[in-house]
């Protein structure tokens, strides 16, 4: 167990991952949720395979036991990247990444439960608080939201802090690099196949890639950028479970939450008021209370 690595690794995982989002934001008014998941995954799985070109990784499992755990993150991943990406189309870039940010609580009372990992008072109190900025940031009671849009937010939170959770345990079982792999793998047939269902407002069939204008403003190389910012955020966001308890380095991922933010005031979205700029301030408090105290238990030990 390395913290201060995981801390690491979650940090460059949130800037990554909110690059990607941000892209998939420009894409989301031609294309529908299923099929930005589908190039996202594509994409990355083109990216995952120049990587195992310089620096391979292993496709077998280290030891017996670990499928139907794999199986369960595939499935339950992949719903709430779908969800992520509804949620994208359909609301201000940072209101839909509060909404996935709110994953780190659940992670952290998945954690102290379930697997039974360490998670002290002061960890419950920083979670509480990154959870607290958010819904500042997010002020679901004035955001014009529809019930059904507030449902899926939430779902999508509870969804990724049991997807992220497993990782800590796959890394008895299986190589970082090939659970990225696979889980990419697995978006891209559900992906593909939404090509051919129409489920609004999830998807919507199949639109065309446009390769009109100049070669350089085609949706290939946004797409691909998609593809590359994911690799790197979700190979981030694996090495950083599987180097550290889901419960000490989750609200590390709260960062991420500031880059969109950022991020979807330069595609347009309005300037952040005095509300959300306390749930900034509530965001930067939970993650100082709980690094330099976890950081200084590990050293000492």
């Amino acid at each position: 167990m390395n913290i201060k690595l995981g801390l690491f690794y979650m940090a460059l995982s949130a800037l990554n991952l909110g690059l990607m989002s941000a892209l998939i934001k420009l894409m989301s008014g031609y294309y529908s949720p299923v099929e930005n998941v589908f190039y996202r995954s594509t994409f990355m799985l083109v990216f995952l395979l120049l990587f195992y070109y310089f620096k391979p990784f292993c496709f077998r499992a280290r030891k017996k036991g670990g499928g139907w755990l794999l199986l369960g993150r595939m499935m339950i991943g992949a719903i709430g990247m779908v969800l992520f990406c509804y949620n994208i189309s359909t609301m201000p870039l940072g209101t839909a990444t509060a909404f996935n940010q709110s994953a780190p609580l659940y992670a952290i009372i998945i954690a102290a439960l379930i697997f039974k990992e360490p998670v002290g008072l002061r960890l419950f109190l920083a979670g509480f608080l990154g959870l607290l900025g958010v819904i500042c940031i997010a002020n679901p009671h004035t955001s014009g939201l529809a019930w059904a849009q507030i449902f899926c937010g939430v779902l999508n939170g509870l969804l990724v802090a049991i997807a992220y959770s497993s990782l800590y345990r796959l890394k008895e079982y299986y190589d970082g690099a090939f659970v990225v792999f696979i889980f990419s793998l697995c978006l891209s047939v559900l992906g593909f196949l939404g090509f051919f269902i129409d489920l609004p407002p999830l998807s919507s069939g199949y639109h065309p890639m446009r390769f009109g204008g100049a070669w350089w403003g085609w949706d290939v190389w946004v797409f691909a950028g998609i593809g590359l910012f994911g690799t790197c955020g979700q190979y981030f966001l694996t090495k950083a479970y599987m180097n550290a308890p889901a419960g000490v380095i989750s609200p590390m991922n709260y960062t991420r939450l500031v880059w969109s933010v950022i991020f979807g005031i330069m595609l347009g979205d309005r300037w952040l008021g005095m509300l959300e700029g306390v749930g900034m301030g509530l965001i930067v408090l939970s993650g100082i209370l709980t690094t330099p105290i976890k950081a200084h238990k590990t050293s000492s030990r």
